[in-house]
């Protein structure tokens, strides 16, 4: 999958949708070193839920020798310059830490800290939903819409893409392309 279908596309706006326990970490972290390799990543930000940074941090670490930083308050509050992610090309942020501090959001979108790749686990946590003609607009998904802006790469990976709501889905995929799936779902026009 890497190699035949995320590689080759430029920019990558790409969803990963497989079983639980099928590899996507792995691909992530074989994305990441070819991207390094190539010349085409130098800073990269893994956003994850709950509690597996350190599962992250030790499997891109082990097994590709990737040097990631973990987000943690003390080191917003040491950062030497005030923007802790200007200073570190390698992070790996909790998802909730992102979503509801409005600080750590405008550092990520500060002048000069766009990054070159952002990989988003569990990605269906960045949901929004449609309930009759109102669409609810939750804290993870407008954090999805601001990473989407910040970074060249961007990958959604996930065991559970879609809820069975066509229009939650088509919201969903507008954060990788939103000048494709933006805007109502309207029957007729949209196949399930």
């Amino acid at each position: 999958a890497v190699y035949e279908a995320i590689l080759p596309r430029q920019p990558l706006r790409f969803l990963l949708a497989d079983d639980p326990g099928a590899g996507k970490t792995m691909m992530a972290g074989l994305l990441i070193k070819e991207l390094i390799m190539r010349g085409d990543l130098k800073r990269c930000l893994v956003v994850y839920p709950g509690s597996l940074a350190e599962q992250w941090q030790d499997e891109l670490g082990r097994r590709f020798h990737l040097p990631f930083e973990i987000l943690t308050n003390d080191k917003l509050e040491a950062a030497r310059t005030g923007n802790w992610f200007l200073e570190n090309d390698l992070v790996i942020a909790r998802l909730d830490k992102l979503s509801r501090n409005e600080d750590v959001q405008n550092k990520l979108t500060a002048k000069d800290c766009h990054y070159d790749l952002i990989v988003c686990d569990e990605a269906h946590k960045l949901s929004a939903t449609v309930f009759g003609q109102e669409i609810k607009y939750t804290k993870r998904y407008n954090l999805g819409k601001l990473l989407s802006d910040v970074t060249r790469h961007f990958l959604l990976m996930t065991a559970t893409p879609h809820n069975g709501k066509e229009e939650d889905f088509q919201l969903f995929m507008a954060l990788l392309d939103e000048d494709r799936f933006a805007g109502r779902f309207r029957e007729g026009v949209h196949q399930s």
